[in-house]
């Protein structure tokens, strides 16, 4: 089991790994909205739109979050949940280290599962040997930031809820 002080620097290496990604993406996000922009133009103009009627297409898209606007709308929301979703299992994993949990089965829910989640649904590993394969939501897969699986700790303290340690000020208890 790792010490506080390794689990945390742990942490913030992935937190800096996870704000790359973020910085990456909306930068992505906003390059294919510039080049969607500048070929919208383009297209306009050869077609012999005026200015004003190109300014008014574009109004519009971006009022009524059209193909270009609404696509970078819905690029940044993916963005947003995806960070959310590192920070999540960041802070999940400085618990399960706290813990002492070894063991993670995959878990996959709902009814549209890409091809690389279903195989793994259900499988147990370590945590190490998870996020060698690749880690729920970190993009590794078909469904990429879409992804929403999530890792299970299977280790005893999970299993029997009343013998879960609590911590109630300065005394561990148990439910029960």
């Amino acid at each position: 089991m790792p010490s506080n002080q390794e689990a945390l620097e742990s942490i913030s290496d992935q937190v800096e790994k996870a704000n790359l990604v973020i910085a990456i993406q909306i930068q992505n996000g906003v390059g294919r909205t510039v080049m969607d922009i500048e070929t919208l133009i383009a297209t306009l103009r050869a077609s012999g739109a005026t200015d004003d009627a190109i300014r008014e297409v574009l109004l519009n898209d971006l009022e009524n979050g059209g193909r270009i606007f609404g696509g970078l709308k819905n690029h940044f929301k993916t963005t947003a949940e995806f960070g959310i979703g590192r920070m999540s299992t960041y802070g999940s994993k400085y618990e399960y280290d706290q813990k002492g949990v070894q063991q993670f089965k995959w878990q996959s829910v709902g009814t549209n599962i890409c091809s690389d989640c279903l195989i793994r649904h259900g499988r147990l590993a370590s945590w190490d040997e998870w996020e060698f394969a690749g880690l729920p939501q970190s993009g590794f897969s078909v469904c990429g930031l879409h992804c929403n699986c999530d890792l299970v700790p299977t280790d005893q303290w999970v299993k029997d809820p009343m013998k879960v340690p609590i911590e109630t000020g300065n005394e561990t208890q148990t439910r029960g």
